[in-house]
C-alpha cells in the first residue's frame, strides 16, 4: 500500500498499523501538529483526494474534535487516518501555512517571554486603590 502526498507528488509505503501522520513525519513531509498525534489539536487535518474507500470512516471521537466541518470539506485528522489500500492526500494547506508560520505563535509553545505585562484592568484597579489610600492618609493628618 502507498500513500501519495500532493502537491509534492511523493509516494511512501504505509502499513495499516501506521497513521498518515507517522509516515509523513518519518519522511520529513510537512504536516503541522501540536499534539504529535494524541489527538487533541486538530492541526493535522488533510484532504483525501483518492482512495476514500481505503480508509475507515472517522470515529465519533475524531468527529467530536474536528466538528461539523468534516461534513462540509471531508478533511480528516492525519493522526487518526489509517490506510487499507492506496490513498492520495492533499497537504497543500500545510505547505501554504508553513511559510506563514514565522509571524504566528503556535498554541502550546514553550518560548518564555522575559517581559512581564499586566492587563490594563489590573493597572487601573491598582492605581485607583493607590489613590484612595493616599487620600485616606491625608484625611488622617
Amino acid at each position: 500500500m502507498k500513500v501519495k502526498f500532493l502537491p509534492i507528488n511523493k509516494e511512501i509505503e504505509i502499513t495499516p498499523e501506521q497513521s498518515v501522520l507517522e509516515v509523513a513525519l518519518a519522511n520529513q513531509i510537512p504536516i503541522r501538529t501540536v499534539c504529535r498525534g494524541v489527538p487533541s489539536c486538530a492541526e493535522c487535518r488533510v484532504k483525501i483526494i483518492e482512495g476514500e474507500g481505503c480508509v475507515l470512516p472517522p470515529s465519533k471521537a475524531e468527529i467530536n474534535l474536528i466538528g461539523s466541518g468534516y461534513f462540509v470539506d471531508h478533511r480528516r485528522l492525519s493522526c487518526q487516518l489509517r490506510c487499507y489500500g492506496d490513498v492520495t492526500i492533499d497537504i497543500s494547506e500545510h505547505l501554504n501555512k508553513s511559510t506563514d508560520i514565522s509571524h504566528r505563535k503556535l498554541r502550546g509553545g514553550s518560548k518564555k517571554s522575559t517581559a512581564v505585562t499586566e492587563s490594563k484592568a489590573i493597572q487601573d484597579t491598582y492605581l485607583l486603590k493607590e489613590k484612595q489610600t493616599n487620600n485616606n492618609s491625608d484625611d488622617d493628618l
